[in-house]
């Protein structure tokens, strides 16, 4: 605080407020007169205790107030809603800067107050800042603090200080944990992917090949993709279209559109088609960072500065400091199941507080507010491997829709349509009190003539339970259809006739975590009604498996099977992992009918940075089988080869992937790209390219560096790794992020120059060196600027390569040296010694 020296006097004094606390803020010089009051700022200088002659003159202008004011400075005690609240009676307006406190913690601000005839009063927006929860009023206004009930304050004249204490119901939660981040900004580079696969074998003496490829074109209005297989051989010729559809997906509003071929939304309920038309759909994949499940929320209040950690099952989850005051924590959970919560708050006294909830976490359920869908229309497509016209003649349609009604219930809505069909249901999902597993159920009913059929229209079914815990878990479903019951997968021609003609189905998946190992059961059994083709019973598969890691290398796994179809059967394997990337498995398999097959299999996989791998297989399977292949994955493909044999017979194959990317009139092989990727260009050869901080390999002869393996939608941090630089180069940004759409690339630069750093000796006429401190210009690109001249007439310039003229004066003399361009500079660093070119007097 400022005060006045004297009474009338138009100066302030810059004076440090008592020391409540080892440190105190200091307040700037100002001048002010007496006819209203000062205003000023606080800086974040800090200083210790005062000394005595400071203390002494403070204490003499507190008294120089009080010879001023005479008896108007009375102190008395007011009652606000506490007695703590202690104001001087002043019957004027007095405009106070105060450093607001709650208790003895400083909230580092200052607020805007007014003494009003003995009333307190501070501007609304100052309270909200410093984490008071006030009506809704304009910010800009006063609101005097004995009409907020439950605050009691203290105004302390000699440090103007404003002591608050408050109850949870007037401050403002803080909010800790999970927050919604903001979408990214993807930039939309334009270019074309090239992918490919290929696959040649020979044996029995005949060879086939085939080849699958995607073309993919992308830029600012999406990406436009078709893809296909060519084979070649004695079994199929010709070339085979699978998918061409254009797609367009929008961060900001989380959907993608789709024209071609596609793939229909729909539940676990639901059966989804393939399609040739239109779709609409909601896509969290373009916010990968976005957390669409239900997060448990945590609330809590701390009387003190406090730390909050958040445990569940033992493990700590979160872990961060609090303010005092209530708050409440979204946290994600990283686990799936049921677990137990604790929540721990440790004041600044040490003092613990512990608060534990169960849980239960999983991935079909939205956020309340949350909404998924899918919306499309066209025709079906009845043969996926087939040509161009194999689609449906009549129109189709299909839209399914996902809710977060509540954290605890997700609604689900399905409907159809087509010539003949409709069809609509309901289900949703919904986990009592949040902590009791996850409970499913649906409702569908469908109109329309079936061909064969009688019944024209049909209802479904369907009822599941689910819980996983971290020792013992379960899922359990079952699904029901009448005769009648048609969907569009009905009219798919490629599907077969179980599931076309599906009536029920159930299933049954039990496992169980036992110290370093675990066992699993799981059943299935089904029935269709295509009577009189098939008799109506069930068809039922059991399987039991069991796996034990014992030691720390050896892994021992068993399973065993029976199938109404199929058979029984068994195996058992062990499992050794060895170093350098590779491992040993040795099982044996027996089957219903009495036959024992064992198996050996040992393999190197090539590293993921680059490498060569191999592998040897072999077992009685049938006969005597065998096969011995090497891998290699490469910067510009993937390979393997090998040759097996079994029995008499014997055959090679030969196996190839890749990409192509054409961006900035650059043509440039990668390994198979999977989603996206970035294209660096510096300019310069060989520059050391980092991908999220590790080495991924240098710039061609262009400059030139493609990254294959790179993350759509997030931010991929792509660098320079300066160690590895020579001293000559230049590079003014070391590190960029990628933020690619997904299967698309971006073009990132990085500007790199290549400098000819050198220290020129300068010598006069005679040969001597130019004085140290001389006067030089430096001449270069059309600009000019002052240079040293250091100890022996040495100047040093950081690049050459350009040329550069240098003007010297020494007394009445100015002197010119003309440094000629290097074109091809043989060492990094370059030592010359200039003589003048040419030398006149100046007065």
């Amino acid at each position: 605080m400022c005060y006045p020296v004297a009474a009338g006097f138009g100066r302030c004094q810059k004076t440090l407020s008592l020391p409540r606390r080892t440190s105190r803020e200091t307040c700037d010089w100002k001048h002010c007169s007496m006819a209203s009051p000062p205003r000023f700022r606080c800086n974040n200088n800090y200083c210790g205790r005062l000394p005595k002659r400071v203390l002494i003159g403070l204490l003499a202008g507190a008294l120089a107030i009080s010879a001023e004011a005479g008896s108007r400075l009375q102190h008395h005690m007011l009652a606000a809603d506490d007695a703590d609240t202690f104001l001087p009676a002043v019957h004027r307006e007095q405009d106070l800067y105060l450093e607001a406190f709650y208790g003895e913690t400083t909230t580092r601000l200052i607020v805007h107050a007014q003494l009003r005839d003995n009333r307190l009063f501070v501007i609304v927006g100052d309270l909200q800042e410093i984490g008071l929860q006030l009506p809704e009023e304009d910010p800009t206004g006063w609101i005097a603090l004995d009409s907020l009930p439950g605050l009691a304050y203290r105004y302390d004249v000699p440090t103007q200080s404003l002591v608050l204490h408050a109850p949870p119901s007037l401050r403002q939660g803080q909010h800790l944990g999970y927050r919604p981040p903001p979408p990214v900004e993807v930039r939309r580079d334009h270019g074309l992917l090239f992918s490919y696969d290929f696959y040649g074998r020979h044996w029995q003496g005949r060879s086939n090949t085939s080849l699958g490829t995607s073309l993919n074109w992308f830029g600012d209005y999406g990406s436009l993709q078709v893809s296909g297989v060519s084979r070649s051989g004695d079994e199929d010729i010709g070339y085979r279209r699978l998918d061409s559809y254009w797609t367009y997906s929008d961060p900001q509003q989380l959907w993608t559109w789709t024209a071609g071929d596609l793939i229909s939304g729909g539940h676990s309920w639901s059966r989804p088609v393939r399609m040739a038309g239109l779709q609409w759909r909601r896509n969290f994949g373009v916010r990968p960072d976005l957390i669409t499940l239900p997060v448990p929320r945590f609330d809590g209040s701390a009387a003190l500065p406090s730390t909050v950690e958040l445990y569940v099952n033992n493990i700590l989850q979160y872990d961060n400091a609090v303010d005092s005051g209530p708050f409440v924590l979204d946290a994600l959970p990283r686990i799936g199941g049921a677990g137990m919560a604790t929540l721990v708050v440790t004041d600044a006294l040490g003092r613990t507080t512990e608060t534990s909830a169960p849980l239960y976490v999983d991935h079909r359920r939205l956020a309340p507010g949350l909404s998924d869908f899918s919306l499309e229309a066209g025709v079906l497509r009845t043969d996926f491997e087939g040509g161009w016209n194999d689609y449906g003649e009549h129109p189709v349609a299909s839209a399914s829709w996902l809710q977060g009604v509540t954290g605890a219930f997700t609604f689900e809505a399905h409907a159809e349509l087509a010539e003949d069909l409709g069809l609509t249901g309901i289900g949703g999902v919904w986990s009592p009190g949040g902590r009791w597993g996850l409970a499913s159920a649906s409702l569908a009913y469908s109109d329309g003539q079936v061909p064969g059929e009688n019944d024209k229209s049909g209802h479904q079914y369907s009822l599941g339970y689910q819980w996983i815990g971290p020792v013992v878990g379960f899922d359990l479903q079952t699904l029901r259809r009448s005769r009648g019951y048609r969907d569009l997968a009905d009219m798919d021609t490629d599907r077969t006739l179980t599931e076309r003609w599906l009536n029920a189905q159930d299933r049954a998946t039990v496992w169980l975590q036992m110290g370093r190992g675990s066992f699993g059961y799981s059943y299935l059994r089904r029935r269709d009604h295509r009577a009189p083709f098939l008799p109506r019973e069930f068809f039922s598969t059991h399987s039991l498996s069991w796996t034990q890691n014992i030691g720390r290398r050896l892994s021992v796994s068993a399973a065993l099977f029976k199938d109404d179809e199929n058979g029984s059967g068994g195996s058992l394997t062990f499992s050794v992992p060895l170093q350098h990337l590779a491992y040993l498995s040795v099982g044996v398999q027996r089957r219903s009918d009495g036959d024992n097959e064992p198996r050996a299999l040992l393999r190197r996989t090539a590293p993921y940075d680059g490498g060569w791998g191999w592998w040897l297989q072999g077992g009685d399977i049938d006969g005597d089988y065998g096969q011995a292949a090497i891998e290699t994955r490469g910067r510009y493909m993937e390979a393997r080869a090998g040759l097996d044999w079994d029995r008499d017979e014997h055959g090679y194959f030969l196996e190839a992937g890749g990409s192509v990317a054409v961006m900035d009139r650059q043509l440039i092989a990668s390994r198979r790209i999977h989603d996206a990727f970035a294209l660096v260009y510096t300019g310069v050869e060989d520059i050391p390219i980092l991908s999220e901080n590790r080495l991924y390999g240098h710039t061609d002869d262009k400059g030139y560096l493609l990254i294959p393996d790179l993350r759509g939608w997030q931010r991929n941090r792509i660098g320079i790794d300066p160690d590895q630089l020579a001293a000559n180069f230049l590079v003014n940004e070391l590190e960029q992020f990628a933020i690619p759409a997904d299967h698309a690339g971006q073009f990132v630069v990085f500007p790199v120059a290549q400098m000819q750093p050198a220290i020129i000796t300068l010598l006069d006429q005679s040969g001597r060196a130019v004085n140290a401190g001389s006067g030089a210009t430096l001449y270069q690109e059309n600009a000019s600027r002052a240079v040293p001249v250091g100890f022996d007439g040495e100047v040093y310039l950081e690049d050459i390569s350009g040329g550069a003229r240098i003007e010297v004066r020494q007394r009445e003399r100015v002197c010119n040296y003309t440094i000629n361009p290097i074109a091809e500079p043989a060492t990094v660093f370059t030592r010359l010694r200039l003589s003048p070119q040419d030398c006149m007097e100046v007065p």
